[in-house]
């Protein structure tokens, strides 16, 4: 069974469009919260900048989401996220956002992949996912 966390989120005044639900950015934003939070709780440190110069990390190449139906102010979410796919130097990480009955409001998900880099942006290439990240990930 893959590591999987879950976390709640207030939909607030401020994530909503003029009609009331939640405008989609929202969506990207929580998804890229709960990936730290799956980071963290696999104990994988994110884009180390302890060298004054980030080295290493999993950048974001993809980014869906699916609304299933709209989301208004003041209600729960809860997102679940785990790692549904690993390939070589890629892996993909979903999300499902259900309201407080369990319905499911939103699914998304996020394609990133294992990198390196050794100098500027035109140095970042993709590498084999570290078993140890891959493990951990995994659960």
């Amino acid at each position: 069974m893959a590591l999987t966390v879950r976390h709640e989120v207030t939909v607030e005044w401020g994530d909503c469009d003029p009609a009331g639900i939640v405008y989609y950015p929202a969506y990207f934003r929580w998804s890229d919260q709960a990936t730290a939070r799956l980071f963290i709780a696999a104990g994988v440190v994110r884009d180390d900048l302890s060298s004054g110069s980030w080295k290493e990390g999993p950048p974001l190449v993809k980014a869906e989401c699916n609304f299933r139906r709209s989301s208004q102010p003041n209600e729960k979410l809860v997102i679940e996220t785990h790692v549904s796919r690993f390939g070589n130097s890629s892996f993909t990480i979903s999300h499902v956002f259900r309201d407080a009955a369990g319905e499911i409001a939103a699914e998304g998900s996020e394609t990133r992949i294992w990198a390196k880099k050794d100098g500027d942006k035109s140095t970042l290439k993709a590498v084999p996912i570290p078993d140890d990240v891959r493990r951990r990930l995994a659960g």
